[in-house]
């Protein structure tokens, strides 16, 4: 007997478009156009006689048939998958997709060099990592879980903390010995390098009591740029123990005072409603564990290294 099927390719473009809610997301992993999703899925709905999705201003949701549509549609591909691995005679691991957004600097200092450590470990998880500034809406599926520095208060978002964190000037040992700063009030304002959005250093030279006297005159830089400008010995930067941990480990940059902020940390976070899958629970524990060495291997250094400042002030 014949069977009424839609074309696959429609039926491929709806499942991944119902799966991500997203005609973006599904274009994104199926390696096509926005407009060929869209394509199918009006075809679809043609076809079908009624509606898969409603259009919103924030994008698309399923309708109650198409919910119910994605579940069968779905069930019935991994039932072709399995098939097929079975006809082949091996019975792949699948290994689970993992998207992480995190910031920009995170990612270049800290994350990317340690990267392969999680996968050699954990080799079941793909992990997609998404290096941007910009928050990503988990309400909209732009990631499966972040990494947030701040204060630990966004809406809807469930964050567990991953570490605290203390956000005080670094620089080049050889600027150290050349600049003649024995204090807060002697940083030179033009080496003050400033990091987008602009907000640290009021706070910092406010905690150390010097606002009133040096003002940041420096150039502004994304944050990991501010790092490698002072590795260089162009100035000072503001960093905590974690973007800057390596640098400070290796002895590229030192922490020539103890005044610190001590009100921002990072976070582990995901859509409020969202439990977190043994994926999430791996890279979680994972980060913890991680940051935790970073930030002892940092006190280590920095204890040293101080010690030795004051006793040559």
């Amino acid at each position: 007997m014949a069977r009424n099927l839609p074309p696959l390719n429609a039926l491929k473009a709806f499942e991944a478009a119902a799966r991500h809610e997203s005609f973006t997301a599904a274009a994104a992993e199926l390696n096509v156009t926005h407009a060929a999703i869209s394509r199918h899925i009006r075809a679809l709905e043609g076809g079908l006689a009624i509606k898969l999705f409603l259009r919103t201003g924030r994008g698309v949701v399923l309708t109650e048939g198409g919910k119910n549509y994605a579940a069968d549609v779905t069930r019935a591909f991994d039932l072709l998958a399995a098939a097929t691995e079975n006809a082949s005679g091996r019975r792949r691991r699948r290994r689970q997709q993992l998207t992480v957004s995190v910031e920009s600097s995170f990612a270049a200092l800290w994350l990317v060099p340690r990267l392969g450590r999680f996968t050699a470990a954990n080799s079941e998880i793909e992990l997609i990592v998404e290096s941007t500034d910009r928050l990503a809406d988990f309400a909209r599926n732009e990631a499966d879980v972040g990494i947030r520095y701040g204060r630990g208060v966004w809406s809807n978002v469930a964050a567990d903390l991953l570490a605290r964190t203390h956000m005080a000037p670094v620089c080049s040992p050889a600027l150290l010995r050349t600049a003649n700063v024995r204090s807060p009030r002697d940083l030179p304002p033009g080496l003050l390098l400033q990091e987008e959005p602009r907000r640290y250093w009021k706070e910092w030279l406010q905690a150390a009591g010097v606002a009133e006297r040096v003002s940041p005159e420096g150039p502004t830089l994304g944050l990991h740029l501010t790092i490698s400008a002072a590795e260089a010995g162009q100035g000072f930067a503001l960093a905590d123990e974690v973007i800057a941990g390596d640098a400070l480990v290796g002895g590229r940059l030192v922490r020539p005072f103890d005044v610190a902020i001590e009100s921002y940390a990072y976070y582990f976070v995901r859509a409020a409603e969202r439990k977190e899958s043994r994926a999430m629970a791996a890279l979680h524990a994972w980060l913890k564990s991680e940051i935790a060495d970073t930030l002892d291997a940092v006190a280590r250094v920095t204890r040293a290294s101080s010690s030795a400042f004051s006793d040559k002030t």
